[in-house]
């Protein structure tokens, strides 16, 4: 009795950029490496505004296919192209990766999602909330799936820590969580790089700040107590450089049915610490989160030993090694193909209105008079 073949996804890819080839590299990895049965993956078509450009991606990242390319499981190789409107209209084209800049994100969703192509839209998905809305309604009427790209939300140190807070009680009523992404770029990459140009849609909010936000987003306002209530209330303080971009923000956000607050900041001053970036904060313990905020490896466990004591200090920490080779973007891949193979046209883990409520809140951000 023959084993059943997995559901392949089928990609096309917007944009030659890091991200992309992280992504593409991901997806060409063997799907056994993290025993996935059920989907694969395979690359039908890379594009960029340079067609040579295009051609040295495929050839560098992925010159023999995706997964399912490199398993006989499709007779197609990628192919490069030398504008998105190609990308979109290749018939083995399924799915449409959209990795280019932040700024170019709503049009490049709006082609492929206008061709009737399934979207994963990197984050931020949009600049704003009625561009995402736009998305939404286009997408609903293609009938396609679309989603935003918090790819950090399908990582197994997330889930595992999202169980032992929601639903195992590991460290009791949550309390607090302090959460911070940071790159050191400021004054060592030219004004015109993308993190600090405002015509690029840079700023430490809008690239970085979704991964100190995640964490918030899927500890607290997912908790089961909460019943996705929207924060009550944000405050925020920025710090603006000469380009007109944040280079540091501050942001609280409080929760009163868990009468619990997030302290999450974002920066592009300095690195953040790797050996403890998220600090999730219980009436009975916390977790200490290690790796990058965006791409978590480890988390450490502290209960406390005396639950009556103001300062009863603790037991012996509790280390949960969970390190994986690669970027880490395959997880978010492989739950966009299960998606797509039931016929699901937005993900649950990352749904729209996740993304919508993400987006407003930012928008309060930005409203604050504090920047300075």
């Amino acid at each position: 009795m023959s084993l059943q073949k997995p559901f392949v996804a089928q990609w096309g890819i917007l944009g030659c950029g890091w991200i992309s080839s992280e992504f593409a590299q991901d997806i060409s990895r063997p799907m056994a490496s993290r025993n996935v049965t059920d989907v694969s993956h395979a690359i039908a078509a890379v594009g960029s505004r340079s067609l040579l450009k295009a051609k040295e991606f495929v050839n560098k990242f992925t010159p023999d296919g995706a997964a399912a390319q490199q398993a006989g499981l499709v007779d197609f190789k990628p192919r490069p192209y030398g504008s998105y409107r190609e990308v979109v209209e290749d018939p083995n084209v399924d799915i449409v990766y959209v990795g280019t800049m932040n700024v170019a994100h709503y049009e490049d969703a709006k082609l492929a999602l206008e061709a009737g192509k399934n979207c994963l839209l990197e984050k931020p998905a949009t600049l704003n909330a009625a561009e995402w809305k736009q998305l939404v309604s286009i997408a609903k009427a293609n009938k396609v799936f679309l989603m935003e790209a918090v790819w950090t939300r399908f990582n197994p140190v997330m889930l595992a820590i999202q169980k032992a807070v929601h639903e195992d009680g590991l460290i009791g009523d949550i309390r607090c969580i302090y959460s911070d992404h940071a790159m050191d770029v400021y004054k060592k990459r030219p004004v015109t790089d993308r993190l600090l140009s405002a015509e690029l849609a840079g700023g430490s909010l809008l690239d970085i700040g979704p991964y100190p936000l995640v964490w918030t987003l899927m500890l607290l306002y997912r908790h089961p107590l909460n019943e996705r209530t929207p924060p009550a209330k944000v405050g925020s303080t920025m710090l603006l450089c000469d380009t007109g971009v944040d280079i540091a923000t501050s942001i609280t956000l409080t929760f009163p049915k868990l009468n619990a607050m997030a302290y999450c900041s974002t920066n592009l001053l300095s690195s953040t610490q790797k050996d403890q970036h998220t600090r999730i904060v219980g009436s009975k313990g916390e977790i200490l989160v290690h790796g990058h905020t965006s791409r978590p490896q480890k988390y450490r466990i502290r209960r406390l030993s005396d639950l009556e004591k103001e300062d009863g200090g603790y037991l012996p920490d509790e280390l949960v090694d969970m390190s994986f080779d690669g970027f880490g973007l395959y997880w978010e891949a492989d739950a966009v193909a299960r998606c797509l193979q039931e016929g699901l046209l937005e993900n649950p883990v990352m749904p729209h209105a996740e993304t919508l409520m993400t987006m407003e809140v930012s928008c309060r951000f930005r409203q604050q008079p504090d920047a300075i």
